[in-house]
């Protein structure tokens, strides 16, 4: 979702009769919510005109009720119901919102997918004022974090989304408060970069997985031995999962890059799916460290180290350990 370009869209005429925000993403769908009602909602007549009404407490019959209520001292009241995706009997809405109130603004927050095969979601789907929240994939991740520390009129170092991106995941809003922190605590220029999310957030600038990577990548051993070590005094941080997950990752972009090594750098870039070409020459460099059948060998042993990571032929406990053997494999 172009959240910005929806944003001016719906600045340019606010008062609609209804809104239609869905989807699995939810930071997006509360984000649009607030700023409909920032556009629509007068804050003198905000007590009279403007009710907020949560899916789970509420009712069809109840819904209707409040909807059809005329404004106080205003053209329009705003209704916004929340967690929509909760409430008992929503499809007994359909007869409103196939001939709406001229005096209410209407704004439906829906936070999951729909199936448009019944009629009030193709109804609801097919509106001009309907935007959809689509989940950001994993491999976007970082270039979400980026466009969005931009639109705030900061810059963030390259590494430094990918660091966030893997350790906070796809969830937007921990995204978010965790950049916000940064940037409502640093004062003394407006670029993020590896040190601050290690002063702000928490994460190692010298122990995390993509320095794992960068040394493994350039074989060196006791760097991927002293790295791996700490890492593994912080579990909680850094997951066998994660890791394992990561690593399979990393070593299936060294092997792509055996057969791309006379593609052009776009054509790299997009098979290896990296944001930037700064991270080419990482991957470009493992390949003179890792052969093709040695990546090959590597990608089996990963599988074998993620089945024992979730127990099989594996006793519980140990993931420390677990992990370090299999990057004494990797290096060998």
């Amino acid at each position: 979702m172009d959240i910005l370009a929806v944003k001016k869209k719906i600045k340019a005429d606010p008062v609609q009769p209804v809104y239609f925000l869905y989807g699995d993403e939810s930071f997006y769908i509360d984000q649009l919510g607030e700023y409909i009602v920032e556009q629509t909602v007068n804050p003198e007549m905000k007590d009279f005109n403007f009710s907020v009404l949560y899916g789970k407490e509420m009712d069809s019959a109840s819904v209707l009720d409040a909807l059809m209520r005329y404004p106080m001292m205003a053209p329009y009241q705003v209704i916004q119901l929340k967690e929509a995706h909760q409430m008992r009997n929503f499809s007994d809405l359909l007869s409103y919102i196939q001939k709406p109130m001229g005096t209410t603004v209407f704004i439906i927050e829906y936070k999951k997918s729909i199936d448009k095969r019944f009629k009030i979601f193709k109804t609801l789907s097919g509106l001009d004022t309907s935007y959809e929240s689509s989940p950001v994939r994993d491999y976007q991740i970082a270039k979400w974090i980026g466009d969005y520390v931009k639109e705030q009129k900061w810059t963030i170092e390259a590494n430094t989304t990918l660091l966030l991106a893997e350790y906070l995941g796809t969830d937007l809003q921990k995204i978010v408060n965790e950049l916000d922190k940064v940037m409502l605590n640093k004062k003394d220029n407006t670029q993020i970069t590896s040190d601050d999310i290690e002063k702000y957030v928490g994460i190692s600038k010298e122990y995390n997985v993509f320095e794992l990577q960068k040394a493994i990548g350039t074989g060196q051993r006791a760097q991927v031995a002293q790295i791996i070590s700490m890492m593994m005094e912080n579990e909680k941080e850094n997951s066998p999962v994660m890791i394992i997950s990561m690593l399979y990752a990393y070593f299936t972009k060294i092997y792509k890059m055996h057969f791309l090594r006379s593609a052009t750098q776009k054509d790299q870039m997009k098979n290896l799916g990296v944001s930037h070409s700064f991270f080419l020459g990482e991957f470009q460099q493992a390949t003179s460290v890792f052969s093709r059948h040695k990546c090959e060998a590597i990608i089996d042993i990963l599988h074998e180290y993620d089945l024992k990571s979730k127990g099989f032929n594996y006793p519980s406990g140990g993931s420390g350990d677990l992990i370090k053997e299999m990057i004494y494999r990797i290096m060998s």
